[in-house]
This record gives C-alpha cells, sequence and structure tokens, in this order.
C-alpha cells in the first residue's frame, strides 16, 4: 500500500510518531476492501487511516491511552471509520480477523514510560512479540495472515523459535543505520 498525502496525520504528544520502520510497514501492506484488519500498537493510526482508507474493516488498539485518543483524531479528521480500543495487546479485542498488522517494540530495552513502551522490547526484543504470537492465532480467520515489522535489533535465535509455528515470508527489507528492519508475513500451518 502506498503512503498516501490526501492522508492527514497529526503527531501527538506522548505517541510514537511515524518513522522508517512504519513507513516499511504500510510498503508493504496489501489489502482487499471488505477484509477485517486489527493494527496492534496503532500509534498515531497512520497505517489505521491507510486501512481504513483502503475500505478495510479497522479495528485499532493500543496500550497508550494517548495513541487511541491520537488515533481516533486522525481517523476522525480524515472522515475515516474504525473502532480504537486502549488494549493491552488482545485483551481488550475480541473477534477474528483476516489480517493481524503488527509494528512492535523491539529494541533490546526496558521501558520506563508510556512513550517508551513503543519501542522496548525488552532484554531480547521479544517480550512483547512473544504473547502477541502465542495469541494471534486465535484471531485469525480462516486463510488469515500477520503482517509484523522485525528487527536484526532482536535476538534473531528466539525469534526464529517464534516464528517457527507459522508458515512466513519476507516482503520487504531495509537498512538502516545500525540495523535490518523487514516484513514478515505469517500464516498459520
Amino acid at each position: 500500500m502506498e503512503y498516501s498525502k490526501e492522508i492527514d496525520i497529526r503527531e501527538c504528544e506522548l505517541v510514537y510518531p511515524p518513522k522508517e520502520d512504519t513507513f516499511l510497514l504500510l510498503e508493504c501492506l496489501t489489502l482487499s476492501p471488505g477484509k477485517k484488519v486489527l493494527e496492534m500498537g496503532c500509534g498515531t493510526g497512520l497505517i489505521s487511516c491507510h486501512i481504513a482508507a483502503a475500505g478495510g474493516v479497522l479495528t485499532a488498539a493500543d496500550i497508550n491511552p494517548w495513541a487511541v485518543e491520537c488515533t481516533r483524531s486522525n481517523l476522525q479528521r480524515n472522515s475515516l471509520q474504525g473502532a480504537v480500543v486502549e488494549s493491552d495487546l488482545f485483551a481488550e479485542v475480541g473477534g477474528a480477523f483476516d489480517l493481524l498488522v503488527f509494528n512492535p517494540p523491539y529494541l533490546a530495552a526496558e521501558e520506563e514510560g508510556m512513550l517508551e513502551k513503543a519501542w522496548a522490547g525488552g532484554a531480547t526484543g521479544l517480550d512483547v512479540l512473544a504473547p502477541f504470537l502465542e495469541e494471534a492465532d486465535e484471531h485469525l480467520l480462516p486463510e488469515g495472515r500477520i503482517l509484523l515489522l522485525l528487527s536484526s535489533e532482536m535476538e534473531l535465535e528466539g525469534l526464529e523459535a517464534l516464528l517457527s509455528k507459522f508458515s512466513h515470508r519476507r516482503l520487504g527489507a531495509r537498512r538502516y543505520f545500525f540495523e535490518e528492519l523487514w516484513v514478515e508475513e505469517l500464516h498459520t500451518p
């Protein structure tokens, strides 16, 4: 999906702004109208707005209450529809989806505040991704898929173990400064 300058996104205080990882994930996103989509960790709502604009039936979730409000505001600003919920992963998210989209916190760091939860993935960079993947298949419709943004900064052996229960393929990759970022598409076998 191409980034549309037609969509007006405003950044919000205490919310992770769109960066290279966000744009790479958006670039690898494909969607047919009418598909049920969950964006986990919606941040400002840039990807959520593009999903809604493409005709996806959107649910957006974030643990950060400021991100929830920021996504709602950006959807409204662009006259787009979608449900937005404050949720720690799937805790407040019901139902099943054709597509789960997630740019998880992946840096090997411990979070200190709400904003840091957007990038701090614990000691291995997998502390948020692991529980997400444990529960993800329960929220996928038949033939559903998962789109993940991943980083070479994650503990790669542990990452490969997490991905091993899915069939998966790399959709796109870029090298930025000290890391490689890539988007992986996952399916349940």
